[in-house]
């Protein structure tokens, strides 16, 4: 089996496994010593694992949290393998789940009012019905061997955008390897394809009436939604790494670079309008970094927006938060003690991940902290004193009454989130 962005994985047979409330109803309970300043921990409420066990970050949408199984598997060496996509209620129990034998994993689902749509790692889309999981349609752009989508899909007023790479459907002509396609909503014809100089898979967002797409090698470039007429062209001056999304900022899009430069960039003209180097960047060697952990190294590890802030988490395990404004005015730095997964907001809080699995809770004004838990797993007994990866968990879903992780090895989690009082 190949993956993206090099991570090994299993080749089993996925399975599902949902645990109860056993354990005082998801609540705290006093945990052993688990390392250096280890908090108690949750119990989980569900888990749903897999093999290969690599789970998208989860979308919650309107009550309804969906999630792909296979994050980031372009192909299996055995041919296929049964992947799911999951819809699941606010209790944690499935509304539907969809099963099919695929050739790559799922990527990050892309809900609408009325559909859902998903890559796959084998160059297929597809449209599912929202309520139901019924497929409605599947695009394939043909090549599943080892052509691939990218794991970020975007609906923009009837349209969906998706990333493909070594397409050979016949609506693909001459030697060009990369695209960006347009792709009709209503029925999954194909409207337009643009050719970008190298690979897209997270870095990819309609803003301000642009589609913006950012390929690993640094590549930018701005598409015309209705037409498909590429408008500009930009190279970052840097790479990007594979999982790095596009955040809207006062019009612009925000792009972190792997050295940890986080870039503005104007939509309508395709121009870097701002730099800005966190200070976990100083001591930061991209050779050295890789070597030592994986080919994962980008310093910014999270970025999280709502309407009047911008968070910012890195490698060292600090949050910073902006101001909203496009000026990057920093309002306050959290100081964590190690690598940011994902961030959240949550009431009045900011909610963070780190990859040892404790989840902090921050205030939205100042930082400080509200409360902290380890995030128990069935499949790892003593994370709080593990060395933490940049792969182990990749996303954080909370509401008022439930948390939710996931990432690879240790499936799709659900807590009950504590009350606020």
């Amino acid at each position: 089996m190949t993956t993206a962005y090099g991570l090994p994985q299993s080749t089993a047979t996925p399975r599902r496994d949902g645990t109860g409330a056993a354990l005082a109803g998801g609540g705290y309970w006093l945990s052993r010593h688990r390392g250096l300043d280890c908090p108690d921990q949750l119990e989980s409420t569900h888990e749903f694992t897999a093999d290969p066990s690599v789970w998208s970050p989860p979308v919650l949408d309107d009550r309804t949290l969906f999630v792909g199984a296979g994050f980031g598997i372009t192909r299996m060496s055995s041919g296929t393998r049964p992947f799911r996509l999951l819809a699941l209620e606010s209790t944690g129990e499935p509304k539907w789940v969809l099963r099919r034998e695929l050739g790559g994993g799922f990527g990050i689902p892309k809900p609408t009012d009325d559909h859902v749509f998903v890559s796959t790692g084998a160059n297929r889309l597809f449209a599912l019905e929202r309520e139901t999981g019924r497929v409605e349609w599947t695009f394939d752009a043909g090549n599943e061997r080892t052509g691939r989508m990218g794991v970020a899909t975007v609906a923009h007023d009837g349209l969906v955008v998706i990333s493909t790479t070594q397409p050979d459907a016949d609506a693909f002509e001459g030697s060009t390897s990369n695209y960006v396609l347009g792709v009709s909503a209503a029925d999954g014809e194909l409207e337009w394809a643009v050719p970008i100089a190298g690979t897209v898979s997270s870095g990819l967002a309609v803003i301000d009436g642009t589609v913006v797409a950012v390929a690993q090698n640094g590549t930018a470039i701005g598409i015309n939604p209705e037409t498909g007429e590429e408008q500009w062209e930009i190279d970052l001056d840097g790479s990007v790494d594979w999982s790095t999304t596009l955040t809207p900022l006062a019009g612009e899009a925000l792009v972190p670079r792997e050295d940890g430069t986080v870039l503005t960039l104007a939509t309508t003209t395709g121009e870097i309008t701002g730099r800005h180097t966190d200070r976990a960047t100083e001591e930061y060697d991209a050779d050295e970094e890789r070597a030592r952990e994986s080919d994962d190294g980008a310093v910014v590890r999270a970025v999280h927006r709502n309407e009047d802030a911008l968070f910012v988490g890195d490698r060292t395990g600090g949050v910073t938060a902006y101001d909203a404004d496009g000026n990057l005015t920093e309002q306050w730095r959290y100081e964590g003690d190690t690598r940011i997964a994902a961030l959240e907001t949550v009431t009045d809080r900011v909610a963070v991940l780190d990859q040892r699995g404790v989840y902090a809770e921050l205030d939205r004004e100042t930082g400080s902290v509200h409360r902290k838990f380890l995030l128990a797993n069935g499949r790892s007994d003593d994370r709080c004193g593990l060395d933490p990866s940049n792969d182990r968990l990749n996303g954080l879903a909370v509401t008022r009454r439930q948390i939710v992780t996931s990432g690879r090895l240790y499936g799709t989690s659900r807590y009950q989130r504590p009350s606020d009082r």
